[in-house]
């Protein structure tokens, strides 16, 4: 099975025998959904959870045929790259389906600021409103990236752009579309409410200070300061707290001249939502 592209200079595994890929820039709701398709399908399925070990929903095709080979990466490791290195050819998914999961813009650079601040090593140094203008790994690459996928969304055999926010308004039901796009068995109701229960913000936040499901994915990095958890605050529009009117203002402009206009709603998904919602990873 041939590489992608942006694989063949990369030190990084890639898994590149999945049915379906989850592919998000950094800090878009990819761990909440992940554990939200890991619980779905472990209760469907009647399979242990604990056969997802290190939340690799590929364990469970190993056990389950039915269960497609569903794969999460950041394609194009997108985390590290400038618009200009980002790669617009996405052959590789020709035969694949795709899911797209998306944020709004300032909420994910947010988060995205606090992960490279608390999360990852080196540490980022520099204040927030340097990072929005960083060329690696920042808003401009979050929207070039996005852009590429809005252009090139023909090429996988299948492809759905679905949010953070859809997922926030209708846990069950926008979980529930996702599996059936990825070709999972019909899920009952009950196994998507209960996946939606286990993985709100309150046992999310349980799961990882206890350490419950034993993987970095969900482990805080620093005990006490909830801006190191990756379940950090869980609400649209918490930016708000973070940014001045006149980074806001950045961060829109910016969106505005780059990303594509059918894609703008999503980008600012928080300005049509309610200021206070229930919080989630």
């Amino acid at each position: 099975m041939p590489l992608p592209p942006f694989a063949k200079d990369s030190g990084e595994m890639i898994d590149a025998e999945g049915d379906v890929y989850i592919v998000s820039f950094p800090k878009c709701g990819r761990t909440w959904l992940r554990v939200l398709m890991a619980k779905a399908i472990s209760t469907a399925r009647g399979i242990p959870l604990e056969v997802c070990r290190d939340l690799a929903l590929t364990e469970y095709s190993a056990v389950d045929s039915a269960v497609p080979r569903i794969v999460y990466w950041h394609d194009d490791f997108v985390a590290w790259r400038t618009p200009a290195e980002l790669s617009w050819n996405k052959d590789f998914y020709h035969d694949r389906k795709v899911v797209l999961l998306v944020r709004d813009i300032r909420d994910t650079a947010v988060s995205r600021y606090f992960q490279r601040t608390l999360r990852k090593k080196p540490p980022y140094t520099r204040g927030i409103g340097d990072f929005l203008i960083e060329e690696e790994g920042s808003i401009k690459t979050c929207l070039t990236f996005w852009n590429i996928w809005h252009e090139r969304q023909d090429v996988p055999a299948s492809f759905l752009l679905t949010s953070y926010e859809r997922l926030m308004a209708d846990t069950a039901g926008e979980l529930g579309r996702i599996l059936n796009f990825c070709g999972l068995p019909p899920t009952d109701e009950e196994a998507l409410h209960t996946a939606a229960d286990f993985a709100n913000f309150e046992s999310m936040r349980a799961m990882e200070l206890s350490d419950a499901l034993g993987t970095d994915r969900l482990r805080p990095t620093v005990l006490g300061n909830p801006d190191s958890y990756k379940t950090r605050r869980g609400v649209i529009g918490g930016f708000r707290d973070d940014l001045t009117s006149e980074q806001i203002g950045y961060v829109n402009d910016v969106t505005r001249r780059i990303l594509a206009p059918q894609w703008q709603p999503a980008a600012f998904a928080a300005d049509a939502a309610p200021q206070s919602l229930d919080r989630t990873p």
